[in-house]
């Protein structure tokens, strides 16, 4: 039977590995929307394009950018 400190640690590698795996495919550029006549849902902030804004956030950052 597994010591419950070697139990843990492999858990731990496990989750270590499955977390490094996601953020790298966060991190690679999402799909450019190429439908013709839809309405864009994002914002168009250099590097950001992914994110939806919410009404309030929009506006702010219309507002502060020039």
């Amino acid at each position: 039977m597994l010591n419950p400190t070697r139990a843990w640690q492999l858990v731990s590698l496990i989750l270590a590995c499955a977390l490094i795996a996601a953020l790298i495919q966060l991190h690679q550029a999402a799909p450019a929307n190429t439908q013709k006549g839809t309405s864009p849902t994002v914002n168009n902030f250099t590097g950001y394009e992914h994110l939806a804004l919410s009404p309030n956030a929009r506006r702010a950052q219309e507002r502060y950018s020039l």
